[in-house]
């Protein structure tokens, strides 16, 4: 098993309400490539805290995976349109885009809760861009409460390809 897969007791796994959510991205992983049902593809995931906190005064973290594609198409590229409320220009993208860089950015995300037997989930839906309580976009308004400790800096971190190995090994 991954050191990069929690495993907590699903049954006291806390998820925020559903809704609209202030976050700031705390994390952008690289998973290498992982097993998918349309063959192997290179993911990535980005990592965001809530403002809301559990019970126990804890930030609430959600992530969202992406196939690691800049395209017109790829969600990816849609979801950080939408986040930055600008489509890239060809030089941009030409350039490319550092995920790196947005680590610290606010966003208002629109959660949604998906429930299977074992547990429920909070998954992402959406993202827009954060608006000061004047209206205005504000992309670094809101601070990480620094609780997050992003997974290249934690204990047992892998490289992306054997986490990849660890996963990809796991559903042969």
């Amino acid at each position: 098993m991954s050191d990069l897969i929690i495993t907590e007791d699903p049954s006291n796994y806390p998820v925020p309400d559903e809704g609209l959510h202030s976050a700031v991205l705390v994390d952008a992983v690289n998973l290498g490539t992982l097993e998918t049902p349309w063959g192997p593809k290179e993911k990535i995931s980005l990592i965001f805290e809530l403002q809301s906190t559990d019970e126990d005064g804890r930030h609430f973290i959600v992530g969202k995976r992406f196939t690691r594609s800049m395209n017109e198409k790829a969600s990816l590229r849609k979801f950080l349109e939408k986040w930055r409320s600008i489509k890239y220009t060809p030089a941009e993208l030409q350039q490319g885009v550092d995920l790196e860089n947005l680590i610290g950015m606010s966003s208002l995300l629109l959660v949604v809760l998906n429930e299977t037997q074992e547990r429920t989930y909070a998954n992402i839906e959406s993202i827009l861009p954060y608006k000061n309580r004047h209206g205005d976009i504000d992309h670094f308004a809101l601070q990480p409460s620094g609780e997050y400790i992003r997974v290249i800096h934690r204990e047992g971190y892998k490289e992306p390809e054997k986490y990849a190995e660890a996963v990809n090994g796991q559903q042969g």
